[in-house]
């Protein structure tokens, strides 16, 4: 009986037990990143070990996942052409990620009790670019104790998931604007009331969400401020260092320009009925009052002010298409769960875009 793994659902090796350096060099195009870049990656790669019949994706799957066979055999199905293909772990072809399209044009299911690297493609990209744009502008004065920092800063901002769906050419611009702001236990960095003027990622230390009551607590790679950001609103809770540490910080300006608009997921009215036909669900981010009022069948409602405290509500495993009124709140919402990992568009124009349906 075959057995199916859903997406991340294999449990990684532990990093001891990843191939040596020498082994990853024979991949491609791992084999071209300097030997910083490939320490980086190997740090957010996983290595999976999984039984015959496991299918290791799917045809028509998004995952944007680049995936390596170490060893043993996987059968490759083109159902479009009724064809299949073998891959053998060693071989030449090995070398490659399989099936490397997107989206998948084939299903790959374990011939053999395997084992794969699991490599985010978006991560393998920007390693490839950072070295490229290294290697143009070469080593000028201090240049390579520079770029030592902007190399950890950048496996930094890496592991905060919006970063990752950042396009590579947005990088270097990013690096160079975000700033490195020190901070000491009990500095309050935003304030509930005021307007919003910068993205944080915590880079050390931890803080703490309060609006009346706690709300949340943060720490290293966990990004605010955001909402206000998005929704051109004010800051709707205040963060409170609970140590001293270090921030990240980008303006508003930048944050829309390099992060947000590459980062969100905008979707039209059509796309978003083909989606929710497909499986998705509506995500209504409005007051509970508005909800109620009316919304879209089989909606689901997280006001944008209670999503941090109801994330637990959501399943990981469903894409969602966020909306409001304008789309305004709604984008904040997205970004905060693409933080969190979850799949998730927005309704460009929220429900004024979406006059044709019957809301109840």
């Amino acid at each position: 009986m075959m057995h199916e793994v859903r997406e991340g659902g294999a449990a990684p090796e532990p990093r001891g037990l990843l191939p040596d350096r020498a082994a990853l060099r024979e991949l491609v195009p791992l084999s071209s990143l300097s030997d910083e870049r490939l320490e980086e990656l190997v740090s957010l790669a996983s290595l999976e070990s999984q039984p015959a019949g496991t299918v290791l994706f799917r045809r028509g799957e998004l995952d944007n996942q680049a995936l390596y066979l170490l060893s043993g055999q996987v059968r490759l199905l083109f159902p479009e052409e009724d064809a299949e293909r073998i891959v053998k772990a060693g071989t030449e072809e090995a070398r490659h990620p399989l099936g490397d399209r997107q989206p998948r044009r084939a299903t790959a299911v374990a011939m053999t009790a395997v084992t794969v690297l699991r490599v985010d493609a978006n991560l393998l990209d920007y390693m490839l670019t950072w070295d490229q744009i290294t290697a143009l502008e070469g080593p000028e004065g201090d240049g390579e104790r520079e770029d030592e920092e902007a190399g950890r800063r950048l496996r930094r901002l890496l592991r905060a998931l919006p970063f990752r769906a950042v396009p590579p050419a947005n990088l270097r611009r990013l690096l160079e604007r975000i700033e490195r702001v020190p901070v000491r236990a009990g500095d309050v960095v935003v304030r509930q009331g005021e307007h919003g003027d910068y993205y944080y990622l915590i880079d050390q230390g931890r803080a703490r969400v309060t609006r009346t009551i706690e709300l949340a607590r943060l720490s290293q790679g966990a990004g605010f401020g955001e909402e206000a950001l998005l929704s051109e609103g004010r800051r709707n809770a205040t963060v409170t260092m609970e140590t001293d540490g270090v921030l990240l910080r980008l303006s508003k300006r930048d944050f829309d320009t390099l992060l947000k608009e590459p980062v969100l997921h905008w979707i039209e009215a059509d796309e978003a009925r083909r989606r929710v036909n497909a499986g998705a669900r509506w995500l209504d981010v409005r007051h509970a009052k508005e909800f109620h009022r009316f919304h879209l069948p089989g909606a689901v409602n997280l006001p944008l002010h209670e999503l941090r405290l109801r994330l637990d509500e959501l399943d990981p495993g469903t894409h969602y298409v966020c909306y409001c009124r304008t789309g305004r709140r709604a984008s904040a919402a997205a970004f905060l769960l693409m933080q969190r990992g979850i799949e998730v568009s927005v309704l460009r124009g929220g429900l004024q875009a979406l006059p044709q349906f019957r809301v109840v």
